[in-house]
């Protein structure tokens, strides 16, 4: 039984996980154009405070979609088998501080007026990289 509860509550935790990547890659690299085509004329930075504020709204609606509806539907069990997962589990606590530092890049890289597009480039690539590099060993390593 307790292996069914730690399975359910370490799928919840690594679709933090995407979600988190979700608003790195698309929300806050496509906002500030960092990767732009040739030929291609890039949006002016910094950007706007309104605009920068605005990131913050598809933020919020993916996190409140894709995580809390989801952790709602979630039985009784498997809410209360998640912190305990955390506490248990080296792994666990990996996945979520991969999810905490990539939406922490994430907010850096969306919310500060950056002039140049070199260091939310490089806060981009060091949300992505080290998440994206132990995501193929996630299923084999779930204890």
């Amino acid at each position: 039984m307790q292996d069914g509860l730690d399975d359910a509550s370490y799928r919840m935790l690594r679709g933090i996980r995407w979600l988190a990547l979700l608003c790195l890659a698309v929300i806050a690299a496509s906002g500030l154009d960092l990767f732009v085509q040739e030929g291609e004329t890039p949006r002016d930075l910094p950007v706007s405070l309104g605009q920068r504020l605005w990131f913050l709204v598809p933020m919020s609606a993916l996190w409140a979609v894709g995580a809390l509806l989801r952790y709602r539907r979630l039985r009784a069990g498997v809410r209360i088998n998640i912190r305990s997962l955390i506490r248990r589990r080296k792994w666990a606590r990996i996945v979520l501080a991969q999810a905490a530092w990539a939406m922490l890049c994430t907010l850096l890289m969306a919310e500060i007026p950056w002039s140049e597009r070199t260091v939310p480039q490089v806060l981009f690539w060091a949300g992505l990289v080290p998440t994206l590099a132990t995501v193929w060993f996630d299923r084999k390593k779930n204890s």
